[in-house]
C-alpha cells in the first residue's frame, strides 16, 4: 500500500512539473519596437496600454516587452525591416519610409481631403480591411493610423502662401512631395530625427508636420512660424510579423485580435486631435509664434494651387480612381456617424 501510494505521489509530481514545463513552453514573448520617446503620448495612450490589455487577457501566454526610445534600433526608416529579420517582433512604423512597398497608402497624403486624424485613422483600417492597401500581406497589422493635416513650420516668419515661393521643406511621400511644389516650395526628403539639425544650420528653412511631432521631437524648439494650411496625412502602424503571430498560443492569438483594429485607430485619432488642438492653442497665446490660419480667400488659392496634385495622381496610379472614391465613401460614412 505505501509502495502504491508514493507511486501515485511521484506520478502526481512528474504530471504537475509536466504541466509547469507545457505551460512554461506556451507562454510567448513578443518584442516591440518603438523607435520614438518613452515620453511621445502614442506611446503612454496607445502602446503602452494596449500591450497591458493584450497580456491581461492572454491568460498568461504571453508577455509583450516594450522597447522605447529605439532601444532595439533608432532608424525610423530600419522599423519594419527589423520586424522581417526578426530583431523585433513587432514595431512601431511609418510606411512612406519604405519607398514602393505600400503603394496605396499615397491617397491619404492628398490634400483637403481628410479634416482629422480621428477620420483619417478610421478610414485607413475599414480600407485596409477591404483589401484597398497593398504591401500589408506579410504582416499583422495591429493598428493603422493617420496624423493629423499636416502644416508648414518654419523658423523665419511665414504668413502667406506667397511667402513660400523658394522657401526649401521638409517633406516625404510622394503626394507630399508634389504638394509643396505645387506650392512653390522645394521639397527636401529627409528622417523626422534628421530635422532639428537641418533647420539649425540653415540647409532647410522648415518642415511639414503636425503639431505633436513638432513638439515631442524637439522642432518646436527651432520653428516659430506656424502656418495652418492643411495638406495632407501621413500614415503610421502597428506592424507584427505574420509567422511570428500564427505561432503564438490561442489565447494569445485571441486577445491580440481583440484588442487590435479600429478601436485602437479611434483611440489614436482622438489622443492626436486632442494634442494638436491643446498645442495650437498654446503656440497662440505664445508671443514669440506666429500661428496663421489662412482667410477663406487665402485658402481658396491653396485649395486651387493643390487640385492638380489629386487629379495628377489619381490619372498616374493604376488604381487611384477606385481608391480615392473608396476614401472619399468611407469619410463621408464617418462623418455621418456610420
Amino acid at each position: 500500500m505505501i509502495r502504491k501510494i508514493a507511486t501515485l505521489t511521484a506520478l502526481a509530481a512528474a504530471m504537475s512539473v509536466a504541466a509547469l514545463t507545457q505551460a512554461a513552453a506556451e507562454k510567448a514573448t513578443l518584442k516591440f519596437a518603438v523607435f520614438t520617446p518613452e515620453k511621445e503620448m502614442t506611446f503612454q495612450v496607445v502602446m503602452k496600454p494596449w500591450a497591458e490589455r493584450v497580456m491581461k487577457d492572454a491568460g498568461g501566454t504571453l508577455q509583450v516587452q516594450l522597447f522605447p526610445n529605439g532601444a532595439l534600433g533608432r532608424h525610423p526608416g530600419k522599423q519594419l525591416k527589423m520586424v522581417q529579420d526578426g530583431v523585433a517582433d513587432i514595431a512601431w512604423v511609418i510606411p512612406a519610409y519604405t519607398p514602393g512597398r505600400f503603394p496605396d497608402n499615397a491617397v491619404f497624403e492628398l490634400p483637403a481631403l481628410i479634416n482629422t486624424s480621428k477620420e483619417g485613422s478610421v478610414a485607413a483600417w475599414r480600407l485596409y480591411k477591404k483589401g484597398l492597401l497593398r504591401g500589408y500581406e506579410d504582416y499583422y497589422v495591429i493598428g493603422l493610423f493617420a496624423t493629423s493635416p499636416y502644416t508648414i513650420h518654419t523658423k523665419a516668419k511665414l504668413t502667406s502662401m506667397a511667402e513660400l515661393k523658394g522657401k526649401k521643406i521638409r517633406a516625404v511621400g510622394p503626394a507630399m512631395v508634389a504638394s509643396i511644389k505645387a506650392l512653390g516650395a522645394a521639397p527636401e526628403p529627409m528622417p523626422f530625427t534628421k530635422i532639428v539639425e537641418a533647420i539649425s544650420r540653415g540647409r532647410i528653412d522648415g518642415t511639414t508636420a503636425h503639431p505633436i511631432a513638432l513638439h515631442d521631437f524637439g522642432v518646436a524648439k527651432v520653428t516659430s512660424s506656424h502656418y495652418f494650411g492643411t495638406l495632407g496625412t501621413v500614415n503610421l502602424a502597428i506592424m507584427m510579423n505574420r509567422k511570428v503571430y500564427e505561432k503564438l498560443p490561442a489565447a494569445a492569438k485571441a486577445a491580440i485580435d481583440k484588442h487590435s483594429g479600429e478601436a485602437l485607430s479611434v483611440a489614436f485619432g482622438e489622443m492626436s486631435d486632442n494634442r494638436n488642438a491643446e498645442l495650437r492653442g498654446i503656440w497662440s497665446k505664445d508671443a514669440k509664434r506666429t500661428v496663421t490660419v489662412p482667410s477663406a480667400a487665402e485658402k481658396a488659392k491653396w485649395d486651387a494651387a493643390l487640385a492638380p496634385v489629386i487629379g495628377g495622381w489619381q490619372g498616374k496610379h493604376p488604381k487611384g480612381k477606385a481608391l480615392l472614391s473608396a476614401l472619399k465613401a468611407e469619410l463621408a460614412d464617418i462623418r455621418a456617424g456610420k
